[in-house]
């Protein structure tokens, strides 16, 4: 059994058969929306990131939700600490009942505060090798919290996405909040808008790009970008399929799936999954059989919460980051050419 698959693109597969792996033909890494689902993850991105591609090497990073929170921890001067202290404090959630928003939201401002530990946010800011992106969603018209408008909006999304993705953007702005315009500035078929991403804001993004409407009450008026409502990312961005990743070199993405997504409004649209613009894209995937092998014979995902008592859940999920070791073996038994794997086609 192999715990790992590798997809690729056209591009990368042309680029991997000539060059074989070799870190700098690597210039950005994505992290997906998914909750937990990261957790098997954990030990291939900091194997990826802080141990095969070199310090000094310069690296752009984009990620939504979860997935904004691996990135902002792989920026961090000690890399490898802050993603394992962010691993913890992500494991660690304990709700006793059904959460209110402010309590999730109080939730997630301790876990964010334990992946900077005492250097501040502006730490995830201050490598010129790293270069931190994330994407956030303004939520028109919803800048007073009124539960059912919100519950109406989010109705409406979903039905204007089943005619066409463009068409969500009635009620939701992508905003790009970046500390370097130059990675992942094509809009493609969404509008983007763009704001710098500071010190005075960081939080304020890393927040809002993890709150789920309807569990979180997402951020107001985030510094540097238009007053509004901020939420989760992935509402226009949960996989990454972004017209940008076919530009530059090549971009690494530890994945859950085998796939990608457009928007979350996408997940029940089985047609609608990443093509021609992950020409250049290198998936690292859990197989089925690893998956299998896991607690439950899964991943992890929110609805955990909801089955699992607190004690089992974090046990679960502590078992699950353990075994995600084997991804990241697999990995560097794979580059030193001591286990080689086929790279297979990204359907």
């Amino acid at each position: 059994m192999t715990p790992l698959r590798i997809l690729a693109g056209p591009e990368a597969r042309r680029q991997l058969a000539e060059h074989g792996w070799q870190p700098v033909l690597f210039d950005r890494f994505i992290a997906a929306s998914g909750g937990p689902k990261w957790l098997p993850m954990a030990a291939l991105d900091r194997t990826l990131m802080t141990r095969w591609i070199p310090a000094g090497q310069r690296m752009r990073l984009l990620g939504t939700s979860s997935g904004g929170w691996r990135c902002a921890a792989l920026c961090h001067p000690e890399a490898a600490e802050a993603h394992r202290r962010l691993q913890h404090a992500y494991i660690d959630q304990r709700y006793e009942r059904r959460p209110g928003e402010q309590e999730v939201r109080h939730n997630c401002v301790g876990i964010m505060r334990a992946l900077v530990g005492e250097s501040g946010f502006g730490a995830l800011l201050s490598r010129p090798d790293r270069v931190l992106n994330l994407i956030a969603c303004r939520w028109k018209g919803q800048r007073v919290r009124r539960p059912v408008a919100q519950a109406l909006s989010l109705a409406l999304t979903a039905t204007l996405n089943l005619a066409s993705r463009r068409l969500i953007q009635a009620q939701w702005e992508r905003w790009l909040f970046s500390a370097d315009h130059g990675g992942f500035s094509e809009a493609g078929e969404l509008s983007t808008h763009h704001a710098e991403l500071g010190p005075d804001n960081l939080e304020a993004v890393l927040l809002a790009t993890g709150s789920i409407p309807l569990l979180s009450p997402g951020e107001l008026d985030i510094p540097g970008a238009r007053s509004g409502r901020y939420m989760d990312g992935g509402i226009t961005d949960y996989h990454l399929d972004l017209p940008v990743l076919r530009q530059g070199g090549l971009v690494l993405y530890p994945h859950f799936h085998p796939y990608a997504l457009p928007g979350w409004f996408d997940k029940p649209l089985k047609g609608r999954r990443a093509g021609a613009n992950f020409d250049r894209v290198v998936m690292l995937v859990p197989s089925d059989d690893f998956v299998a092998s896991l607690p439950g014979a899964k991943i992890p995902d929110r609805d955990d919460f909801k089955v699992l008592a607190n004690d089992e859940r974090i046990e679960r999920w502590q078992a699950v980051v353990e075994a995600g070791e084997q991804l990241a073996h697999a990995f560097t038994a794979m580059v030193s050419g001591e286990v080689p794997l086929p790279i297979e086609p990204i359907d």
